[in-house]
């Protein structure tokens, strides 16, 4: 099956879910809450389609989405650009596709850190971002980063880039992830909760 259409199924899945996501800095610091949601203009970043700058994409975002859902714009067509499964950022856009099928898993992952996300300016890096997540899916040993940001708009975040762990590292000041909850059809499910909390 067509790649940017199974990821793109996958974020019809995602679209109903939130996750609740609760921080400790430390003794006598308040809490942190991140309220992640997901919505159709998320979708280009996630899977780093900006990067593809050789071919032609609709510049709305929301288009976009669209486009992939009625079948009009496909994996075959991505894969013409030189920087579909080119490793020249450290990964290629065809695995951070891949891994957009599995943002669920990942985030449902038992393996999952946060911390405060820095600008590192050694990486070059472009990414703008509040928090890095660092988390594993199953079975799979490889790390993958997922960073986020408060939208503009209202309270809730949103990923705003995700990738394979590769050569480069990032990192952040460390958090303790006291409650992660996932909302569904307005039901809350405890992902994990701290022997502290």
């Amino acid at each position: 099956m067509d790649l940017l259409k199974q990821a793109a199924d996958s974020f019809i899945k995602l679209k109903e879910i939130e996750y609740r996501i609760i921080l400790s800095a430390g003794r006598k610091r308040p809490l942190e809450i991140i309220e992640l949601n997901f919505c159709d203009s998320d979708f280009f970043h996630i899977l780093g389609l900006q990067y593809l700058k050789d071919i032609d994409l609709p510049k709305a975002k929301t288009k976009l989405f669209t486009e992939i859902n009625k079948g009009s714009l496909s994996e075959e067509y991505i894969a013409k650009s030189q920087f579909f499964d080119n490793l020249q950022l450290g990964y290629s856009i065809k695995q951070r596709i891949e891994m957009a099928i599995n943002i669920e898993q990942y985030m449902d992952s038992d393996d999952f850190n946060v911390a405060i996300y820095k600008i590192q300016h050694e990486n070059r890096t472009k990414i703008r971002a509040d928090y890095i997540i660092t988390c594993k899916g199953i079975p799979s040993v490889e790390e993958y980063y997922i960073f986020i940001r408060k939208r503009k708009e209202e309270e809730k975040y949103s990923i705003v880039s995700c990738f394979p762990k590769a050569a480069v590292a990032y990192w952040g000041g460390k958090r303790y992830v006291m409650l992660k909850e996932k909302i569904q059809n307005n039901t809350v499910s405890t992902l994990f909760r701290h022997p502290g909390y």
